[in-house]
């Protein structure tokens, strides 16, 4: 990137950094960091940084939060890339942790350790699910046996039960 960006909190020009295999931008003033919208998604993926057991367990300890409180929406800020207005999201819908997202560039400001705390929330995650899926699989074998016996009943007399299958899925879905 040939143009310096600046903070959309402190207006300080913005450093290009070297993270987890990328080059992202940020603010040595407040500590927020500016990330391309596709640049999340690598800094997820790629798990080189180590975080802290006593990091990880705040994190991961964390009740579910929806929504968006209203101290975050107070802040109105703009892109440092394309100076679109920014809206806050709830990173994942339920964990907490609010990011500004642009809605022109897709681009992402995260304010000071968010993207710390997005990365160990998403890593706590995955390492939970399997588990999470485990204690759940009874109730989803039992909820799928449930559907496949609805699905057969509702045109007993038809001798086609894929016909009946497609068209029981269009009824339930209208």
């Amino acid at each position: 990137m040939s143009d310096i960006l600046h903070c959309p909190l402190c207006h300080d020009p913005l450093r290009q950094l070297e993270y987890e295999g990328i080059t992202i931008e940020a603010c040595d003033a407040c500590g927020g960091e500016f990330l391309d919208a596709d640049e999340l998604g690598h800094v997820i993926r790629a798990r080189e940084a180590v975080f802290p057991d006593d990091m990880r367990q705040q994190i991961g300890c964390r009740d579910t939060v929806h929504g968006i409180p209203s101290t975050e929406t107070q802040r109105h800020i703009n892109c440092p890339k394309c100076s679109q207005p920014m809206s806050v999201i709830n990173y994942c819908g339920d964990s907490g942790i609010f990011v500004d997202r642009c809605e022109g560039c897709g681009g992402f400001w995260l304010d000071a350790d968010e993207l710390e705390h997005v990365q160990v929330f998403q890593e706590e995650w995955e390492s939970k699910a399997p588990q999470m899926l485990q204690a759940i699989s009874g109730d989803l074998e039992r909820a799928r046996r449930e559907a496949a016996e609805q699905t057969s009943n509702v045109f007993s007399g038809s001798r086609f039960a894929f016909v009946n299958a497609i068209i029981n899925r269009f009824l339930d879905a209208a």
